[in-house]
């Protein structure tokens, strides 16, 4: 998928299918404005604790200024991630 910028405010959407053999994996590497960055497992299946937390079709991750939070529409809140 190579590199993105992606600005505030922003989105990037991917689409995907695991893998039969249970080792889909794609992270993410934020830098921010502050030299600041997150380095994060967005889906791992190999991951039980973040599998339960993502729902493959419907997964948000938002960067917010103090941290990184997965927005689960189906409960209406976004959940802060202890990456």
């Amino acid at each position: 998928m190579g590199t993105h910028w992606v600005g505030p405010k922003s989105e990037y959407e991917w689409r995907f299918r695991p893998s039969i053999f249970g080792n889909t994996l794609f992270w993410c590497h934020v830098w921010k404005g502050d030299d600041s960055q997150i380095v994060y497992d967005a889906y791992y299946a190999g991951d039980d604790k973040l599998y339960d937390r993502v729902y493959m079709d419907n997964s948000y991750w938002v960067v917010k200024d103090d941290d990184l939070y997965l927005r689960q529409f189906w409960k209406g809140i976004d959940v802060f991630f202890h990456h």
